[in-house]
């Protein structure tokens, strides 16, 4: 059950065919070149973190799609989630940029994967890539999965320039879901330090500033965050009058039907956003 945390994303967290990747420095991110994906590190919390980006063709400046991966026994970060990046980057001309969160990948921070240090590892990312002259600033989305879903839900107020956010198999009352989980290994995932009263995040108290639409995903037989949190997401969602979807998979568990999510996700991007594709043709 645990190895589904490890791998999965909207087209296949470990798809074969990932090219080998180049290295570039930050300052050298202005400069590159349409259709292609490059790994950068940058200083952030104290240490080093890692992150991708890839452009689309055309001249831009492209909207951006900021990625999040879920958890992994094996460390894996950033890299699991590049084919989604080039998904969005082929199919409707968003950049992307996807962030390997302290604890995974390269990045290495002295503070570890506290919330603090992920929050601020994912932040100095965005900044780097809004400063980017074919990046639109003022058009960002979140993709999170599983641990990345919560992280992108409790970002999404301290980032300006957020217009949507696509949310699969996350958790959003962390409170609830810590004290209603008999899940061992959640619990300590969600209570590393074994406190006798965490003081874990409750998003949904947060929705009212949402300024974009949500799209939510989430399996019917997830096991390990269950699909209660994704209804309560809806239904807080619902309340305020935020434009939103949920999609529940009755069949499937924390795993979800791959095709299915690229269709859904597509035609969410394209219904609020809009394609970027027509208007950067090279």
């Amino acid at each position: 059950m645990q190895r589904f945390l490890t791998a999965l994303s909207l087209v296949g967290l470990l798809a074969a065919g990932c090219a080998t990747v180049a290295s570039v420095a930050p300052r050298d991110l202005a400069d590159l070149t349409g259709a292609s994906t490059h790994r950068f590190m940058f200083d952030s919390a104290d240490g080093k973190a890692e992150a991708y980006i890839t452009r689309p063709k055309g001249k831009g400046p492209f909207p951006l799609m900021i990625l999040l991966h879920g958890h992994s026994l094996v460390g894996i970060g950033a890299r699991s989630l590049l084919p989604a990046a080039e998904l969005f980057a082929s199919e409707v001309c968003y950049a992307s940029l996807t962030v390997s969160l302290p604890g995974y990948g390269d990045t290495d921070v002295p503070a570890g994967p506290t919330p603090e240090a992920t929050r601020q590892v994912v932040l100095d990312a965005v900044a780097i890539a809004k400063k980017l002259p074919w990046v639109n600033p003022q058009r960002l989305y979140f993709y999170g999965f599983s641990r990345g879903a919560v992280v992108a839900a409790a970002l999404i107020n301290q980032t300006s320039g957020v217009k949507g956010a696509l949310l699969q198999s996350g958790a959003y009352d962390l409170p609830r879901l810590y004290r209603e989980t008999s899940n061992s290994w959640l619990r300590k995932l969600l209570n590393p330090s074994g406190e006798a009263e965490p003081k874990l995040q409750n998003i949904l108290n947060e929705t009212a500033g949402w300024p974009g639409a949500t799209l939510i995903l989430h399996g019917g037989r997830d096991s390990i965050i269950p699909p209660a949190q994704a209804t309560l997401l809806d239904a807080r969602l619902q309340d305020l009058g935020k434009l939103h979807r949920l999609v529940l998979y009755p069949e499937y568990g924390h795993r979800l039907p791959l095709n299915e999510i690229r269709l859904e996700a597509l035609k969410f991007l394209k219904d609020n956003g809009g394609s970027a594709c027509s208007a950067n043709v090279p």
